[in-house]
């Protein structure tokens, strides 16, 4: 298998429902729900991401490019999934109605971006059990940036860098336009405004929370600090608590 491997992905930043613990909505999300979610046919992998509650917000920041989330946006985790092609993930909506119509037990709002065909990178085979840390960035794309100069950026240029700094268990996404299609769960919040919008993401690792600090020190990625202005408005970065992979 020659990496990075293109996949056709669906990630699904949410917040958890406000007028519930914490800890009865994140172990409903890892069990209850996630066995009505790995029933999705065509399904090849499916991993939550819980974000820390206070490990948020740490990318640097440069000119023109917002890092700090705002308190009233922040997310509580994002759903990772990938299927066997494009076709396989527009297909996935007339199964989806138990998953759906369960989305109300425990979220507040489910904000779900689709790739198009090759949309995701995996710059490794599958989830690494052995990496102690992830990271997920959330980018938001520059006004006046084309789509493919944006695409361009976040694979070849973030994912790059991050590879060359030795971060593990790496995927990077470049999200289709914004569509209420994959969002009508009843009950559940869907708004998703502008401004506060993404258009990409990024999932890494490293064995310790004090590697990632150090990887961010690397070479490659403050070169790529530098440019980030050139295609992006913000990237948010949400420290991840604990990965439950699914499937």
């Amino acid at each position: 298998m020659t990496f990075p491997v293109r996949t056709s992905s669906m990630l699904s930043p949410l917040m958890l429902r406000a007028d519930m613990p914490r800890e009865v909505s994140t172990a409903y999300w890892a069990k209850p729900h996630a066995e009505k979610v790995e029933k999705l046919p065509n399904l090849v992998e499916y991993t939550q991401r819980h974000f820390s509650t206070t490990d948020h917000g740490f990318w640097p920041a440069t000119a023109g490019v917002g890092t700090r989330i705002p308190e009233e946006w922040r997310l509580d985790g994002c759903a990772e999934l990938r299927f066997r092609s494009t076709i396989a993930t527009l297909m996935t909506a007339p199964y989806a109605r138990e998953v759906y119509l369960d989305e109300q037990n425990v979220f507040g709002r489910v904000l779900t971006h689709a790739t198009g065909p090759g949309g995701g990178r995996w710059w490794t085979a599958g989830f690494e059990d052995t990496t102690g840390d992830h990271v997920m960035l959330l980018l938001r794309r520059r006004s006046g940036v084309r789509g493919s100069k944006f695409r361009e950026f976040v694979h070849e240029r973030v994912g790059r860098a991050f590879l060359d700094s030795g971060a593990r268990d790496l995927r990077t996404y470049a999200f289709l336009p914004w569509t209420r299609w994959f969002n009508a769960s009843p009950g559940v919040g869907h708004d998703n405004p502008l401004e506060h919008r993404y258009h990409g993401a990024v999932v890494f690792g490293a064995q310790t929370r004090g590697a990632i600090d150090e990887l961010l020190k690397s070479h490659s990625i403050t070169a790529l600090i530098e440019d980030q202005h050139t295609a992006c408005t913000a990237v948010h970065a949400y420290s991840v608590e604990r990965s439950v992979p699914v499937v």
